[in-house]
């Protein structure tokens, strides 16, 4: 039996299914008619009701156990699926509002931008256009590295906040979060190992940590390389993974694996043996991933020809990604927007669909979207799930997306901090 909740802000009181109806303020928004998904892995209310007074959630439960009163404002979910707002916790160039914008009307009320120059960090500040509300921007400023260390030979030192010393890396921490930040991204990118970029040590790395995290603000490290993992992410006490760290083969292992036709698991277990112990330590020690699939994989993914490398290569990265879901390790999600040509903004339905492909249920890949995605931003207090107390932000799409992700393409309605932010007609 599902319990209507109780927040003291409002006059909603507890009752049980089956009693008196609670009534609904007038000036409340009330979204209704409608199956809610909370976002917290918990069934779906198959007929539920959100009560919104101001920009919070005030009550969530059976809609039989309301009484809805003249005053309040209605929307009508018309046999669709109410969510938590989406959230793209991998962005780049999301400063500009009318970027945000296109994510808010598409579903997605915020995105978390990790990687911007200093420059640009007031553009956050606009949280709307003229047409209309834009998604919540929240960053991480410019990626903390070593001096002449990534991203900069990349994307240009306007993205790098280089430290050189345990102190200089401690006083970043402290600048960025003073300026604002959510979040704090590290860079740990040595590219071409023939000619290697500096990177960051381990002790740089924990005091990056330490900062942080007397402050209670994760860190979350760009690494691909399995070998800086095991050196650096895990001693020194990573919070999040950017990207997937993959196993990194010699020439002989990857003609192996490009010539056999074995399944992808019993290749793993030939050419890479320390990688699902590596795995395992990650998720042991509570460490989330945003694999950033889309960024990665996205354009083969897309592809109806696959050759025979290109459709090993989407397996490889597929069976890793099962391996750390099926050791119970959480995901998060995130497209890097931006960051590659070929990810559009918006609702991140490829992305979605990549996790599926790796084998997340379509209820973990909500969790992903919403709860996971807003912990990794730093924002799980006030987002990413339904829930009293939160700020009110949901989306509603027409269609059931536990049966189909597509629906998830089918926006008829968002609010964002209590405000109908965006609707279809």
């Amino acid at each position: 039996m599902r319990y209507v909740l109780h927040l003291a802000l409002t006059t909603i009181t507890v009752v049980a299914c089956g009693h008196d109806r609670t009534g609904i303020p007038a000036d409340a928004l009330v979204v209704r008619n409608g199956t809610v998904i909370d976002g917290t892995g918990a069934p779906a209310i198959v007929d539920g009701i959100v009560v919104v007074q101001g920009d919070r959630i005030a009550a969530i439960g059976e809609a039989t156990s309301f009484r809805i009163s003249g005053g309040a404002t209605v929307i009508d979910a018309a046999g669709g699926t109410i969510l938590p707002g989406i959230i793209d916790s991998h962005t780049h160039s999301t400063h500009d509002a009318s970027v945000r914008r296109t994510f808010l009307v598409d579903g997605v009320t915020s995105v978390c931008n990790l990687g911007t120059s200093l420059e640009r960090l007031t553009l956050f500040e606009n949280d709307s256009v003229a047409d209309g509300p834009a998604a919540r921007g929240f960053w991480a400023g410019p990626i903390i590295t070593a001096p002449g260390g990534y991203p900069g030979p990349v994307y240009g030192t306007q993205f790098s906040y280089e430290v050189g010393s345990t102190e200089e890396a401690r006083a970043a921490v402290t600048d960025l979060l003073e300026r604002g930040a959510s979040m704090i991204k590290i860079a740990l990118a040595p590219g071409d190992p023939r000619d290697p970029w500096p990177v960051l040590d381990v002790d740089h790395v924990e005091a990056i940590v330490e900062e942080a995290h007397a402050r209670n603000v994760p860190v979350r490290a760009h690494v691909f390389e399995p070998f800086l993992v095991e050196d650096i992410v895990l001693p020194a006490g990573i919070d999040v993974i950017e990207h997937q760290p993959f196993p990194i083969l010699s020439q002989e292992e990857g003609d192996l694996v490009l010539a056999s036709d074995d399944p992808p698991a019993e290749l793993y277990d030939v050419v890479a043996p320390d990688y699902e112990r590596l795995l395992i330590r990650v998720v042991e020690r509570g460490i989330a991933m945003v694999p950033t699939l889309e960024g990665g994989i996205g354009t083969l993914f897309s592809k109806t020809d696959r050759t025979h490398v290109e459709q090993v290569v989407l397996d490889l990265h597929f069976e890793a990604a099962r391996r750390f879901r099926s050791m119970g390790g959480v995901f998060a999600l995130g497209t890097d927007y931006g960051g590659v040509p070929h990810v559009e903004a918006g609702m991140p339905l490829v992305e979605m669909r990549l996790l599926e492909a790796a084998g997340l249920t379509r209820m973990e890949i909500i969790e992903a979207s919403t709860r996971h995605a807003a912990a990794v931003c730093g924002q799980a207090e006030n987002l990413g799930t339904l829930e009293v107390g939160k700020l009110a932000d949901l989306v509603v799409v027409n269609g059931d997306p536990l049966a189909d992700l597509g629906a998830m393409d089918s926006v008829v309605a968002v609010v964002k901090g209590g405000v109908l932010a965006y609707r279809l007609h």
